[in-house]
């Protein structure tokens, strides 16, 4: 490939800015996949798929229509003006069906001709659309439908969830031809579509983890090979530290990396390509997350206690709900400063750190010996590594 058709390949392979699109570039995150395919291919089985913000979601949901075959297939992205009747006609106004027309004259020719759902009666009334939406499907027997709805985080009227809660059940019931797979931003399932027992048994849950290091490097080679770019074992798992699991920093680093070695018509990418990566992937880092980092450490004469504090959080070993203990923040601190400072010593740093003042980064679990932290933003986590990374290089 010339070096344009590089940089034009380059923008396909790593998109830190948007969503995987083509299933030809996602790597990783097969096994999640695999689930949702386990619960399309079992009668009466729908899923959800839940977990932080940043960890790929929404590019599974990109892929997943385009996974199956045989099945009409719709992704729907759900914004906090939509209610249940809102969101189905968007969703039934995607599924094209093809009728067959005769033709007129001595030698006829059948037409085939694409037609859509149309929902009528009162669309302020999702019990009646309820019933409406599965009574459309139900006159398909023959036929498959997957409908995906992404970002369900956004919903925020109890009465549009509890209608998912009760046509999930009743398709469960009634409808073996129809899965309904529901994504969103979510600690628990409970959080994204409440409590409800009746669905345990008809709702597939599926969890969505940080990236395992094994599938950060799927998605360093994969794109590098495509690119006709190679690097050493050294240089993958600094992208993979810095990353801390999340696609968009894998992918903003292999990026901007990659940009400067087909700029400089080489093949090797290097310690020192890495280092641009980090500076041009601060640069281009979302503002809020910039903003909150500036607050939480400029404006003070003890600015370096602050980073060191911020930078044991990040290097603090996590638990399920990616939080972490004042004892383990402090084990780390004790290291990056080389202190021997007692847990009292930084937990009114820890307490600043939640507040608007210091740029909201922490949130706080829990109280007294129970307490925990963890980030309001969990990509957080990955921009600190990189920008005490690239202060660390700057000279004084």
């Amino acid at each position: 490939m010339t070096t344009n058709e590089k940089l034009i390949e380059l923008n396909k392979v790593f998109t830190p800015s948007a969503p995987i699109k083509e299933d030809g570039f996602f790597a990783g995150r097969y096994g999640q996949l695999k689930k949702i395919v386990d619960a399309i291919n079992q009668d009466g089985q729908h899923g959800i798929l839940y977990g932080e913000r940043g960890v790929g979601k929404t590019s599974l949901a990109n892929i997943m229509p385009k996974s199956f075959t045989n099945i009409f297939s719709v992704r729907v992205t759900c914004n906090r003006k939509d209610t249940f009747a809102s969101l189905w006609s968007k969703a039934l106004k995607k599924v094209p069906l093809t009728t067959t027309i005769s033709g007129v004259g001595f030698k006829p020719m059948e037409k085939h001709k694409s037609m859509y759902f149309e929902i009528t009666g009162d669309h302020g009334n999702s019990t009646l659309l309820s019933s409406e939406i599965e009574g459309l499907l139900a006159d398909y027997p023959s036929s498959r439908f997957l409908f995906v709805f992404d970002e369900f985080d956004n919903i925020l009227d109890n009465d549009t969830r509890e209608s998912f809660a009760d046509l999930i059940k009743s398709f469960s019931d009634n409808l073996t031809n129809t899965t309904i797979v529901l994504i969103g931003i979510a600690d628990t399932i409970d959080t994204l579509i409440g409590s409800h027992r009746s669905l345990e048994r008809c709702l597939k849950q599926v969890k969505m983890p940080r990236m395992s290091d094994d599938e950060s490097e799927e998605i360093i080679v994969t794109g590098m090979k495509s690119l006709d770019i190679r690097t050493s074992e050294t240089v993958k798992k600094q992208i993979i530290e810095f990353s801390s699991g999340f696609p968009h920093y894998v992918h903003l680093l292999c990026k901007y990396g990659s940009q400067k070695v087909i700029e400089e018509e080489t093949q090797e990418f290097t310690e020192a390509h890495l280092i641009v990566a980090i500076e041009r992937g601060i640069e281009n880092t979302n503002e809020q997350l910039r903003s909150s980092y500036r607050k939480a450490v400029l404006g003070s004469v003890e600015s370096h206690k602050w980073r060191h504090v911020l930078f044991a959080c990040a290097q603090s070993i996590s638990d399920d709900y990616n939080c972490f203990t004042l004892p383990e923040i402090t084990e780390q601190y004790n290291k990056i400063a080389g202190t021997k400072v007692k847990s009292n010593s930084i937990a009114y740093n820890l307490k600043q750190l939640c507040q608007e003042d210091r740029g909201n980064i922490l949130e706080k679990l829990d109280k007294g010996v129970n307490a925990r932290y963890r980030f309001a933003n969990p990509m957080m986590r990955a921009f600190i590594k990189l920008k005490i990374s690239h202060d660390l290089r700057r000279p004084d």
